[in-house]
């Protein structure tokens, strides 16, 4: 029974999901398996009202991510289950050609959104987030890093 202890939060997440999942239904029409961008832009203009649910969706967010750090991030049975697990190092990364999170979280700290300008990240004051360890924590915490 230990082990719903782990579960619980995951579960709790689905919450989210399910708010994510609303915001691209009012802008696709589907949930899922949407068909939304085009060559040149996209299918439709944005609802009205759809980026204020957004912004009210990043709020709370914001809240909930702090939650689910203090229930996963320590949580013992969840680290023994990810900490030292699916290791990959830096250079196995590169030789792999792995990109993004799994890259950054083999101990190589780069980001093409930094690295080449990408978009409008210049914009933003932000910092590449990236993890020596290269295993299964050190990808959770990258993303949870990302979104804190």
């Amino acid at each position: 029974m230990a082990d719903i202890g782990a579960q619980t939060p995951f579960f709790y997440i689905f919450r989210e999901r399910e708010l994510v999942y609303d915001l691209f239904e009012a802008a696709t029409g589907m949930r899922m398996m949407h068909n939304y961008f085009r060559i040149g832009g996209v299918a439709a203009d944005l609802p009205y009202g759809w980026i204020d649910k957004c912004l009210d969706f990043c709020d709370y967010f914001l809240t909930g991510v702090a939650e689910y750090q203090k229930l996963i991030t320590r949580n013992p049975i969840f680290l023994e289950r990810v900490e030292g697990v699916g290791i990959i190092g830096g250079e196995e990364a590169i030789n792999w050609g792995l990109s993004g999170p799994m890259l950054r979280a083999s101990g190589i700290e780069w980001d093409l959104r930094k690295v080449d300008h990408y978009e409008c990240y210049d914009e933003f004051d932000w910092e590449v987030q990236w993890q020596k360890e290269g295993d299964s924590l050190a990808r959770y915490s990258l993303q949870i890093g990302k979104m804190a």
